[in-house]
């Protein structure tokens, strides 16, 4: 694997959901207000991780955080691309981070239904904090 040009920046809506709706599996953009950070590599868009508070309004309670201080990772959508995906996540996250000093917690879910069991999380080494209800 060859080393790509990243570059992380501000994406649109339009962007936004166009990732969303033709890679990532559940085909729509997360509702309320979202936080969308854009990837491209060697200059071509390869999609965007987005951010959000979640859909969950108690998402946060259990951490006694204020909504300004945590969000939730709500998607990461992207096409085929040569950088890891926790590489990327890691850079948006700084990249939110500078945007947004208050931050102190990011959450997200892997859904199991769909194959998913954290990896991109376990590489990133987040801490795993248990399963949540089905609903």
């Amino acid at each position: 694997m060859s080393k790509r040009d990243l570059r992380i920046d501000w994406a649109t809506h339009e962007a936004a959901k166009y990732a969303c709706v033709n890679w990532h599996y559940s085909k729509c953009l997360p509702t309320g207000k979202i936080v969308k950070i854009g990837v491209w590599e060697d200059t071509k868009f390869i999609g965007v991780v987005l951010f959000s508070r979640g859909a969950s309004p108690f998402l946060l309670k259990k951490y006694n955080i204020s909504p300004d201080q945590g969000c939730e990772l709500t998607r990461i959508a992207m096409k085929r691309h040569q950088t890891p995906v926790s590489r990327i996540v890691k850079i948006a996250l700084i990249f939110l981070k500078k945007k947004c000093p208050e931050l102190r917690l990011v959450v997200s879910f892997a859904d199991p239904e769909q194959g998913h069991v954290g990896g991109v999380y376990q590489a990133g080494n987040w801490i795993y904090s248990g399963t949540s209800n089905k609903t």
